[in-house]
């Protein structure tokens, strides 16, 4: 059997530098002394190298080591991304649209009524809500989002009425890999316009659908109060619900009503209340826009008895 002599590069804890072994087990024999400590070894030079392309990583804009300032973003280091991208994206001026009869405001096309506090205020605080953006980086991509799809960004606004001026304050990350949120504020200018809404504008014209008559035996102020209780009740959930007049005659009342549904539903409380007969007719006045017919209704509501 041949004698194979073998000159190895050891690691530099290996204290054997020259391995002699019989040329048929010197595999085995490599695998059993050496192939941990190898192992140990290539795998411990791999984490310096990576130690060490951490080490060499800096920001493109300021030259800061990313082992030093945390994370790079997109090449740049935690404070050059902040300056770079900012989190509170707001309009210099906003205009606060508010019908001068109702106090309804008006926010992104659309009229919406006060739910209580000052008028100003809160119509201001939804239209300035309605107008941040916050930027987020998702997938790779820097979107504008709205504050209701980004619920991890703290915001608060707070209106100034009478200095006109709406402050904005935001808090939150842009980024997953940044290692502090973002805080920045803004501020905003407004201005009110007072118009007609389309709801108010109906009502001085008297729009209507449907009329209900009601005649017969019965208390007026009874038959006032009750059906416009049902208007308000029904407005509080539909703007164009409404009774936009209402006239007087010798033997009883005419309720001019706005839509339909509003109508039947007042002749179907004043049938349960009163035990009252209900009619009902209609009246061919023209065509719709997208060509179906268009009906003026009649809802005839005879109260037998009362007071």
């Amino acid at each position: 059997m041949r004698e194979l002599f073998i000159s190895i590069s050891c690691p530099p804890d290996f204290s054997h530098s020259l391995l002699v072994a019989c040329e048929n087990c010197f595999p085995q024999i490599w695998e059993d002394f050496y192939g941990e400590r190898l192992v140990a070894w290539e795998a411990s030079l791999n984490l310096e190298e990576k130690r060490s392309d951490v080490m060499r990583r800096f920001c493109y804009r300021c030259g800061a080591l990313e082992a030093e300032q945390g994370p790079l973003i997109n090449g740049l280091c935690q404070r050059c991304f902040a300056e770079e991208n900012r989190l509170l994206h707001v309009p210099q001026e906003l205009e606060i649209i508010i019908c001068g009869r109702c106090g309804a405001y008006m926010v992104e096309g659309k009229w919406h009524r006060v739910s209580g506090g000052d008028l100003v205020t809160e119509a201001a605080k939804m239209v300035a809500l309605s107008s941040i953006r916050l930027a987020h980086s998702t997938l790779g991509e820097m979107k504008l989002l709205r504050p209701e799809d980004v619920p991890k960004v703290a915001l608060s606004v707070r209106v100034r009425p009478d200095d006109g001026i709406i402050d904005v304050r935001a808090t939150g990350k842009i980024h997953e890999l940044q290692t502090e949120p973002q805080i920045e504020e803004a501020h905003m200018t407004f201005k009110i316009k007072r118009v007609t809404c389309d709801a108010c504008a109906l009502k001085n014209v008297h729009h209507y659908e449907a009329i209900v008559q009601v005649r017969g035996k019965f208390k007026r102020s009874d038959i006032v109060k009750t059906l416009e209780r049902i208007a308000a009740e029904a407005g509080n959930q539909e703007r164009m619900a409404f009774i936009s007049k209402v006239e007087e005659h010798k033997n009883g009342l005419d309720f001019y009503v706005n839509p339909m549904r509003l109508a039947r539903r007042m002749a179907g409380v004043l049938k349960s209340k009163f035990d009252a007969e209900v009619k009902e007719s209609r009246k061919l006045v023209g065509q719709k826009r997208d060509g179906r017919k268009k009906y003026k209704f009649t809802i005839s509501v005879r109260i037998g008895g009362g007071s």
